[in-house]
């Protein structure tokens, strides 16, 4: 992957688009747990990785592969998940 730990091709070069994430504590502290030891320089940066990495692996899998019934259900109401 192209991505390297802290801000490396996410600076503010580019553009970039703002939104707000509700997360569970838990889930935080695990996105924390991994960022803080793999280097990165903020959480920000360690979500970005984390969103790209499961993107790219999606998209390796195939469009169907390894969909989540929650996904699932999504796409029956005519919401898309992501």
């Amino acid at each position: 992957m192209a991505y390297t730990n802290g801000y490396g091709a996410y600076s503010q070069k580019e553009n970039v688009s703002r939104f707000q994430l509700r997360v569970p504590k838990k889930i935080m502290d695990e996105i924390d747990g991994f960022g803080i030891p793999e280097g990165f320089r903020s959480r920000n940066a360690a979500i970005i990785y984390l969103l790209k990495f499961a993107l790219e692996q999606k998209k390796a899998a195939g469009p169907n592969a390894n969909q989540t019934p929650a996904a699932s259900a999504e796409k029956e109401n005519g919401h898309d998940a992501a």
